[in-house]
């Protein structure tokens, strides 16, 4: 059973009648979710689509993203998740890259999708209107072609966006996908009796990883096109969700949230954050008021999860700042500028060997090499391992900042600038001036009006001068990501 498609059919076997998906209050059994998918299997055939085709999936998180999920892994295609908030040229990228057959997606966003296929002899359809077909009488599909699928065979195309350059694309196998729920479903110990609450895209990998596990276990599986406060709350209130995989973003907004009366969220046990640092404000005002500790988890496009916070009792308000041990299987090490292996609280860089790790970047040759080396990816992420096997993430090695011969960490800088009172949330970078020299760059987002002098003055009493910011810009917000990650490159 080591394929997508062999652990769905699994699931869907052993939970036939228990509930897989529910959207707007439809909610869809196992058995329905598994003849969506085998339908949409056969759908696939009919238009030509073999083994090894890819189609790409341009919808939000819906009942038909994953049956186009499963139904594309029972087929043997590769599936290309596109984030449903993408433009035409950004889902054109995806296409052209990945070499796409077939885009399917919603009535909502065909046009978008005809915009970027055409030209490109890629078809485009959207699912709505075409539904009734893979689901029709006698257009159901066997599981024959699962057969057909091997571990190694690519199952997903996911894109490793990072914060700057053109996103490199990542295949990951049947056998990693299926390592990954394996090691993730058995860390959090999630089973059938779970409600899994998908408000962060299912198309990007940490939304992919945590619902993948969830089917596995056999957990219904609740999804939102988009995340709004009261929607959000409603959700976990009324769907008596158990786990909320979840971005510090949201957590911040929620935990900030009026509520004209009490909320009943006693069945939420476990509230992930990941994509971006926790905050310690953001950590203790989401437990007051919800009475549930976020925990953080750590994974990469490359590895899927790596990583999750999971310490009990107090320990978890020593250790909030955490992203936990390594889930089962997957094995972290530090590594220090000189290659050798940094010893328990010595900082370096942390790499990763994982089953569920990818081989590498599509036509990169120099950075797979680079990043994917005796038989451990080299995430660019600086931390350290304490002596109980807690991983502490400090920063980015990749985006340090060269002032003069001297290195500055960003993250330092953004996690002194975060103590200010009047300071909101801040990001630092390198920028190069005319000469040619870098730079380091704050730009903030203040709680009340301040002043460039407030900020240098605030830091030239706590760090060394050449970490001073040399350029200080202020802003409403930060952009980000579809999951939280601010876009540096965008701050420039």
């Amino acid at each position: 059973m080591n394929t997508l498609s062999g652990l769905f059919l699994s699931a869907a076997g052993k939970f036939s009648s228990r509930t897989a998906v529910v959207e707007d209050g439809i909610s869809v059994t196992y058995g329905d979710l598994a003849r969506g998918a085998l339908g949409f299997a056969s759908y696939l055939s009919s238009r030509g689509v073999r083994k090894g085709d890819r189609v790409a999936i341009f919808l939000p998180n819906s009942i038909e993203f994953i049956e186009a999920v499963f139904g594309g892994s029972l087929s043997g295609a590769v599936s290309v998740p596109i984030n449903s908030s993408f433009k035409t040229d950004e889902v054109g990228f995806y296409l052209e890259h990945s070499g796409a057959r077939l885009i399917v997606t919603g009535d909502e966003s065909i046009n978008t999708a005809l915009k970027a296929s055409s030209g490109r002899g890629i078809e485009a359809v959207s699912i709505k209107g075409d539904k009734a077909a893979w689901k029709s009488p006698g257009n159901q599909h066997d599981e024959a072609a699962e057969a057909g699928v091997g571990p190694e065979d690519e199952a997903i195309y996911l894109y490793s966006t990072g914060s700057t350059g053109k996103p490199k694309r990542v295949a990951r196998t049947h056998y990693n996908l299926s390592a990954l729920a394996d090691n993730h479903t058995e860390t959090v110990g999630w089973t059938e009796e779970d409600r899994v609450l998908f408000v962060v895209p299912i198309s990007h990998t940490y939304g992919f990883g945590n619902f993948i596990s969830a089917v596995k276990s056999g957990a219904a599986v609740v999804v939102s096109g988009e995340f709004n406060r009261n929607g959000v709350l409603d959700l976990l209130e009324k769907e008596r969700i158990t786990a909320f995989p979840a971005v510090p973003v949201m957590l911040d907004v929620l935990s900030k949230t009026y509520m004209d009366g009490p909320r009943d969220l006693s069945s939420l046990k476990l509230v992930i954050s990941a994509g971006a640092p926790l905050k310690e404000e953001t950590f203790v005002k989401f437990h007051e008021k919800f009475s549930v500790y976020p925990r953080q988890l750590y994974g990469s496009t490359e590895t899927g999860v790596i990583s999750i916070n999971l310490c009990g009792g107090d320990e978890i308000e020593r250790r909030f700042n955490s992203v936990g041990r390594p889930v089962k299987n997957v094995s972290v090490k530090v590594f220090g500028e000189d290659g050798r292996e940094a010893g328990t609280g010595e900082p370096g860089e942390l790499a990763v060997r994982s089953p569920s790790m990818a081989a590498g970047y599509y036509g990169l040759p120099e950075e797979t090499a680079r990043v994917f080396r005796d038989g451990y990816y080299f995430t660019g992420d600086l931390g350290m391992i304490d002596e109980a096997g807690y991983i502490y993430i400090n920063g980015r090695k990749k985006f340090l900042i060269n002032v003069g011969g001297f290195k500055v960490d960003p993250g330092e800088v953004e996690n002194l600038l975060s103590q200010h009172p009047d300071i909101a949330e801040a990001a630092v970078l390198g920028v190069t001036d005319g000469r040619g020299n870098e730079r380091v760059k704050a730009v903030i987002v203040a709680r009340r009006p301040m002043e460039v002098k407030d900020v240098l003055g605030f830091c030239r009493e706590r760090i060394a001068e050449y970490k001073v910011p040399a350029l200080v810009e202020f802003r409403r917000e930060l952009p980000r990501s579809p999951t939280g990650k601010i876009l540096r490159e965008q701050l420039k």
